[in-house]
Order: structure tokens, then sequence, then C-alpha cells
């Protein structure tokens, strides 16, 4: 569905940008991007990475030999060669017709790349933005997600809304270990105590209830958010 819509934008002769995270997601969309021109779904196509997902990246294919990969021999830097674009620049760069702008951060964070330049695209209703992760409902980007055509916006705290007229795309990439996988870990490790953190209620209650049965030993703590917890 991310293939096609990509190549639906582009297409039209649209610019789409993608608000990720700088580690995981602006990895694994890069990746999809050069398998989807090796294939021929898109055609070559101007892609825009910057902030500190591009920092992370680089660590990324230093590393890239020593930890297993779907593509071991990809180095995203250089074979996707992407147009890293800097802080300062943001300000002045506006969206061109068929290139993908992969920017951080995923949940659009105040003075982020993703949220300086969504502000040129969000009021234009020949743009895509596309959503690939998870983003918390009262960040910019949850604010987007949420929003209604034709509505207003709140970006920043302190500026102006924006007014929401670009097409809006949501992708569920999930950049966590599945539960089952973490379950098992857990049951694995057989730890003394167990916090559950960062993490939705009906995950959290899933947890509790899993590893109470499983490991009935173990001391599981779901603490409250500033809640003080001795260890």
């Amino acid at each position: 569905r991310f293939a096609k819509a990509v190549a639906a934008a582009l297409e039209e002769g649209a610019s789409i940008t993608i608000p990720v995270f700088a580690l995981g997601k602006t990895q694994e969309v890069m990746a999809l991007i050069w398998q989807m021109q090796r294939e021929r779904v898109i055609p070559p196509t101007p892609l825009y990475v910057g902030g500190l997902s591009s920092k992370i990246t680089a660590v990324y294919d230093t590393m890239s030999a020593q930890v297993p990969r779907r593509l071991p021999n990809l180095r995203l830097m250089t074979d996707v060669a992407p147009y890293v674009a800097g802080g300062a620049e943001i300000q002045s760069l506006n969206p061109r017709k068929r290139a993908i702008y992969a920017l951080s951060s995923g949940m659009m964070t105040e003075n982020t790349l993703s949220n300086v330049f969504a502000r040129k695209v969000l009021p234009d209703s020949s743009q895509y933005l596309f959503f690939v992760g998870y983003a918390d409902p009262n960040s910019p980007a949850g604010h987007v997600r949420n929003a209604e055509p034709g509505s207003d916006v709140q970006l920043t705290s302190l500026g102006a809304p924006v007014p929401f007229h670009c097409h809006r795309e949501v992708f569920t990439f999930s950049a966590h270990a599945q539960r089952d996988h973490l379950l098992s870990y857990a049951i694995k490790v057989r730890p003394k105590t167990i916090l559950l953190v960062h993490g939705d209620d009906p995950a959290i209650e899933w947890f509790k209830r899993e590893l109470s049965t499983a490991l009935p030993e173990t001391k599981v703590i779901a603490p409250s958010p500033g809640q003080t917890i001795e260890l």
C-alpha cells in the first residue's frame, strides 16, 4: 500500500513528505525507496533527509557488517545517495516536484526539520504527507493526523495555526519487537523484577497478565508516570 501510494503521488508530479524517527524509521524508509526504484515501482527520485537521521544513518552504515541485515550489502548513504538538508537550509527549502522528503522527527516536534517543512506542505493541496509510525496524539504529528481537512493545525506553541489542505496517508510500520518476542525474552532471563513502562494501558495489562502466569516468582510493576520505584 505504501509503494502504490508513493508511485501514485509521484505520477501526479507531487512531492511526498514523510516525518521519520532518526533511528529505525529513516533507515527503513530509505531501504524501501531503494528497493522500489530497483524494482521499477517508482522512477529514480530525489530523496532528501536531514537532521539527526543522516548522522545515525552514517553510523548505521558503518556498523552494517556487525549485525544481521535483510539487505546486507546495502549502504544507505552511498547506494541511496540522499541529499542531506541542514537545519538552516530547511527554512528556505521548498517542496520540488517528484521528490521525497524523509525528515526527522517522526512526531514533528517543534523546531525539527519535519515541523518546519510541514508549514510549507500542509497548506498546499498538491502536496502529500505520509505518516509511517506512531505519533503521540498531543504532538504536532498527532494534531495533523487527527485534523479534519480544511481545519487549522497548531504546529508550534507560539506560532499561528497552519491550514490543513494537503493529502494525508497513514501507514503502520512497527518500530518495536513483537510482544510475544518480548515475553519470550523475559521468560528466558527470569528477572526478579520487571517494570512495564512506555506502553498503552491495554498493552501493559496484557504483559502483567502473561508475566504473572509465566513467571509467578517475578515481581511485575507498572508504575504511574513520575512514580519513584526502589530497586
